[in-house]
């Protein structure tokens, strides 16, 4: 049994790289959910109260004056030392549940981030850092997803497609991009990296007068898009995660 969302957004997200394709999502007719919201809820950050170190009291030695036939000493007057206080963290709030500025059919929810909702999300999770590096050379795309429910696994569908060489106004298709994720609790987000294998560069060339390398030429309109994601309540024998991109026949 499966939950299917769509998505009719095209999408590419500027991974904040020098290199790295960026582009808005556009609405694409579709008689399914559209998304058509591009607000995101920023993770809140766990604040404490770090109090003021305390300080020593400096102590007062006595003194003995001398006498012939009695010393008498004078009396120490001690000072109370402060208290330190003990720092009580401020609780994070709970997450707002439904999702706000989601699609959502039937319990699930997807969202596509931005440029800079991804880059928050990547220095949050080291391990999608590591995998936008791949991200600097090909087509990528990312979407956010969440259920009311438990899912075993996910599948996100999406297409890659470029500008048409003999018209500029068009799309043609490039690729169609299948990604899979793990298990995801109840009420939970998981940020999903879409991840072709579509250049987004031009075959590098060597300059005739230098002989060295030439600069690398970016290709025109590479976008990720048509994205559609699916939380099945199966488990699978499949490899996860994993992101399987085939290249359209020319």
């Amino acid at each position: 049994m499966r939950i299917k969302l769509i998505i009719a957004t095209l999408f590419c997200t500027a991974i904040g790289v020098s290199s790295v394709q960026a582009v808005t999502p556009t609405p694409k007719p579709s008689n399914k959910v559209t998304s058509t919201k591009k607000e995101i809820t920023t993770p809140v950050s766990k604040n404490s109260i770090n109090p003021s170190p305390a300080t020593k009291a400096p102590t007062v030695n006595s003194t003995k004056k001398p006498s012939t036939s009695t010393s008498t000493k004078k009396p120490v007057k001690k000072k109370k030392k402060k208290v330190k206080k003990t720092a009580t963290p401020i609780p994070s709030p709970s997450p707002i549940w439904p999702p706000v500025g989601f699609t959502s059919n039937k319990g699930i929810y997807a969202k596509i981030p931005n440029g800079k909702e991804l880059l928050g999300l990547i220095s949050a999770q080291k391990r999608l850092a590591a995998d936008v590096i791949k991200c600097e050379s090909n087509a990528c795309g990312a979407v956010i997803v969440a259920a009311d429910y438990p899912c075993k696994w996910w599948e996100i569908k999406s297409t890659v497609s470029g500008d048409d060489l003999n018209d500029p106004n068009k799309k043609i298709l490039l690729g169609t991009l299948r990604t899979t994720y793990g298990p995801l609790s109840p009420n939970t987000y998981a940020n999903i990296l879409l991840i072709s294998e579509e250049p987004l560069f031009l075959p590098q060339t060597i300059d005739p007068t230098t002989q060295l390398p030439a600069p690398a030429v970016a290709r025109a309109g590479i976008l990720v898009g048509n994205i559609s994601a699916t939380c099945h309540k199966s488990p699978t024998e499949e490899k996860i995660p994993s992101n399987i991109y085939i290249p359209t026949k020319k």
